[in-house]
């Protein structure tokens, strides 16, 4: 999939490199951070993105087992302080930029029996304050926080019929009455390390379609 998108980022004129990396392991990191300068020079922009599944994740913390804990904090909030860690050096020395945090409305909202991953989540928007606190004004760093978005590996092999239902089932929930794409957070993320959002910073950013904010019952 990496290397498919690096692919249709080239078709399209633009440059690209795809290094395979795992978030979880210091030397990969290290090894993309490296590419990155190698081949660009310099960077600018940050977009951590990286989620882990993994194990029986589905649980209350009782039930959730050590390893699966750490193995989730190791992918979602430990792999973000990794890309921080050794890619701030190289932004501040092309001159400072952004880093964009892609976390989730878990971080607000519980889902039952998914504890770890709303943990991670919510520390995800505390690491974004803090390097927007400590690396300012050189360096802004915001949060993207979305609800349901509609991504392969979440259809779980469910038939058309099955997907058209489940999925209308969704957005009954949403006032927007659309399901979000992954367009939809690519946009907020461009906008976020662009220069037309110079003055956001710390900022946790809710992407759900005003699900947060709506009640959803009929009366």
């Amino acid at each position: 999939m990496g290397q498919k998108t690096s692919d249709v980022i080239k078709e399209k004129g633009g440059d690209s490199i795809f290094v395979n990396a795992d978030v979880a392991v210091s030397n990969d990191v290290k090894k993309a951070v490296e590419a990155t300068k190698k081949n660009f020079g310099k960077l600018t922009s940050l977009v951590n993105c990286a989620a882990c599944y993994a194990g029986k994740i589905f649980n209350t913390v009782v039930d959730t087992s050590e390893e699966d804990w750490q193995r989730v904090i190791n992918v979602n909030i430990n792999g973000y302080y990794r890309f921080a860690k050794y890619s701030i050096p190289l932004m501040l020395e092309s001159g400072g930029g952004t880093i964009v945090n892609i976390s989730s409305m878990a971080a607000f909202t519980i889902v039952p029996n998914f504890a770890v991953y709303s943990v991670t989540k919510a520390a995800i928007n505390s690491l974004t304050r803090v390097l927007a606190v400590d690396h300012a004004p050189q360096i802004r760093s915001n949060a993207i926080c979305p609800g349901f978005v509609r991504i392969a590996n979440s259809e779980n092999n469910r038939s058309p019929k099955e997907l058209k239902k489940w999925l209308d089932d969704i957005v009954k929930d949403y006032p927007l009455q659309k399901i979000c794409t992954v367009d939809d957070i690519a946009n907020v993320a461009l906008f976020l390390s662009s220069d037309d959002s110079s003055y956001i910073n710390g900022e946790s950013i809710r992407v759900d379609g005003g699900r947060s904010i709506a009640d959803a019952h009929e009366f």
